[in-house]
């Protein structure tokens, strides 16, 4: 059995190794082909035979698109508006990127780079180092494609936009945004399969919360919070990552500073959380993690250590079992599976 999966690294600000294509057959996990030619790739989005990256500096910003059939070939680089881009996200025929520096969320169609949207956002948050202005972090659309919403932690918000036949995205009437306790700085958030429930990680505050969703109406309403500080958690601990198993059966969370991945089990059709215990990352600073499309591995990435490493997974208690597999990748900070890798 094999598997693929992409990892990205920050290039310390030129162009450099920042996108690689690897192969895992359970076992050992070998690098098959690296990317040189972008330039801090600190989000990648595998979406069949292509790979979506952004390009996180500070003056500007661009998206980028491969193909993957074979490797990595760059097919085409977009400078768009924006700047320190951390996440992208394709909903149809448009990319949508959001901007961490510029607290914007912008939209571009992935064929030829054309704008199709762009928004910015205003306000501030109490946390006056983190929260000064506005600070997009993820977006992603809702399970019927028809909306996307964008947690902001520089404005304790997680905005929702209707998303036009064209790409352009206007403010969800019902609820443009849903405002989270103050503070908390939302980053990274899941839907559960069943589609109605979301799960926000809080960075700030190393939570997580939860949300009903009513998709006839799309409003999110608040159903509960856990805590993500268990394992020694230090005061400058930072949450980032969250996913789901592909039944909706586990969650999973991981945070920095105390570098854990935090396992629930989810009850019932999703609207509570049973903790399931809190493993080590097997390295330092665990920004991006992701779940084997069969579940058997957790890829994570420690960007302080610049290690990726590969775990197994026990499906019937959810725990984070061993360490199976590691590769040195210096600043590594997001990893993604191929959607269909594996058996």
């Amino acid at each position: 059995m094999k598997y693929r999966l992409f990892a990205s690294s920050y290039t310390g600000g030129k162009p450099g190794d920042g996108i690689y294509a690897l192969e895992f057959d359970g076992e050992q996990l070998r690098c098959r082909d690296v990317c040189a030619e972008l330039v801090n790739p600190s989000y990648i989005q595998p979406d069949g035979d292509r790979l979506f990256a952004v390009e996180e500096t500070e003056n500007g910003a661009a998206m980028a698109v491969f193909e993957t059939e074979k490797g990595l070939a760059l097919q085409a680089r977009y400078e768009t508006p924006g700047s320190g881009m951390c996440h992208v996200t394709r909903c149809g025929a448009c990319l949508y990127g959001s901007s961490y520096a510029g607290g914007s969320i912008t939209g571009i169609r992935w064929e030829n780079g054309e704008l199709c949207s762009f928004r910015q956002h205003e306000g501030q948050g109490p946390n006056a180092q983190r929260q000064e202005g506005p600070h997009a972090h993820s977006a992603q659309p809702s399970p019927d494609g028809q909306h996307l919403f964008v947690a902001d932690l520089g404005t304790d918000r997680l905005y929702q936009y209707d998303i036009a036949s064209g790409g352009e995205l206007f403010p969800h009437e019902a609820q443009p945004w849903i405002q989270v306790p103050p503070g908390r700085g939302p980053r990274h958030f899941a839907f559960h399969p069943n589609g109605r429930w979301l799960y926000l990680v809080a960075e700030l505050e190393n939570s997580l919360l939860v949300y009903s969703y009513e998709p006839h109406e799309s409003v999110l309403r608040p159903a509960g919070e856990y805590s993500l500080r268990g394992g020694n958690c230090p005061p400058e601990a930072l949450a980032a990552d969250v996913h789901l198993t592909g039944t909706g059966d586990f969650l999973y969370a991981s945070v920095r500073g105390s570098d854990r991945i935090f396992g629930f089990q989810v009850k019932g059709d999703g609207g509570e959380l049973e903790p399931a215990g809190n493993w080590p990352s097997f390295g330092r600073g665990p920004r991006s993690f992701d779940l084997s499309p069969d579940g058997r591995f957790l890829a994570i990435a420690n960007q302080d250590s610049g290690s990726l490493a590969l775990c197994s997974r026990n499906a019937a208690s959810g725990a984070v079992d061993r360490l199976v597999a590691e590769l040195s990748l210096p600043q590594v900070c997001c990893v993604k599976w191929e959607p269909s890798a594996g058996a």
